[in-house]
C-alpha cells in the first residue's frame, strides 16, 4: 500500500528513508526560507519545494525572486512552497507582496504552490482569483470553511490535513493527508497509523496526489 505525505519540512535524511520502509513512498518536502532551498533540493527520493514562508518574509534578500526562478528553470521537479499569509505575524503587506510573486512563478512554470493561510482567508481569496483556473494549489493544514471550498471549487486546488476536524467539509477527490513534520507530527514514519485512525481511502488519497503533482 502506498502512502503519501502531502506536506513536510526538512528532517534528517534517515527519517525519509525510514518512512519509505513503512510505505510512505511520496513526500512533498517544503522549505521555509531561502537558506533551506539548496538543502531541500539536494534531498534524494522526495518531491522538493522551495519558497519563502510568511513568517520569514523579512529575511528575503533583494533578488530572492530571481534566484527562485533560476532554480525552477534548472530543476523541473521543484515545486513552490511553503508560501502564504498569516495574520498572526507582522509585515502583512510584505507577506502579500512576497506571496503574489511566488504564486506568479508557480503559475508561470506550471508548479504546485503549497499554501499556508492563517486567519487570512478574506484577504487571500481575492488574491487567488487570477490563479484559480490554471495553477495547482495545495492548502496545507487547511483551516478554511465551506465558503472557501466553494470559492475554489472551479480551481485545481487540494486540501491537506493531519486530523479529522476538516475532513467532512473537503470533497473526497480533493483530500490529502500530511504529517507537517516536525511541527505537526514528529515524523512521516507514523503516517500509516494516521491514515488508519482517520479512516481515509489510501488509494483515493494517492490518486488525488498524482493529479495534484502531474496536473491531470
Amino acid at each position: 500500500m502506498t502512502y503519501i505525505d502531502a506536506h513536510c519540512h526538512l528532517l534528517k535524511e534517515n527519517e525519509f528513508s525510514d518512512a519509505r520502509l513503512v510505505g510512505v513512498e511520496k513526500i512533498l518536502v517544503n522549505s521555509a526560507h531561502l537558506s533551506d532551498w539548496e538543502k531541500v533540493e539536494s534531498l534524494k527520493g522526495i518531491i522538493p519545494s522551495i519558497g519563502i514562508h510568511p513568517w520569514y518574509v523579512k529575511e528575503a534578500a533583494e533578488d530572492w525572486d530571481k534566484k527562485m526562478e533560476k532554480l525552477l528553470i534548472e530543476n523541473p521537479a521543484l515545486q513552490v512552497g511553503e508560501i502564504g499569509l498569516d495574520k498572526l505575524k507582522p509585515d502583512f503587506a510584505r507577506q502579500k507582496q512576497v506571496f503574489l510573486v511566488q504564486l506568479k512563478l508557480a503559475q508561470k512554470h506550471g508548479r504546485v504552490a503549497s499554501i499556508h493561510c492563517v486567519r487570512s482567508w478574506g484577504e487571500m481569496m481575492p488574491l487567488l482569483r487570477p490563479f484559480k483556473k490554471d495553477t495547482r494549489m495545495l492548502f496545507h493544514g487547511f483551516s478554511g470553511d465551506k465558503i472557501v471550498i466553494g470559492f475554489l471549487s472551479d480551481s485545481k486546488s487540494y486540501f491537506s490535513v493531519h486530523n479529522d476536524k476538516k475532513i467532512p467539509s473537503i470533497p473526497v477527490d480533493k483530500l490529502l493527508i500530511e504529517s507537517d513534520a516536525p511541527d505537526g507530527m514528529v515524523s512521516p514514519v507514523a503516517l500509516p497509523f494516521l491514515y488508519q485512525q482517520l479512516g481515509v481511502n489510501v488509494e483515493q488519497i494517492s490518486s488525488n496526489f498524482e493529479r495534484l503533482i502531474n496536473g491531470r
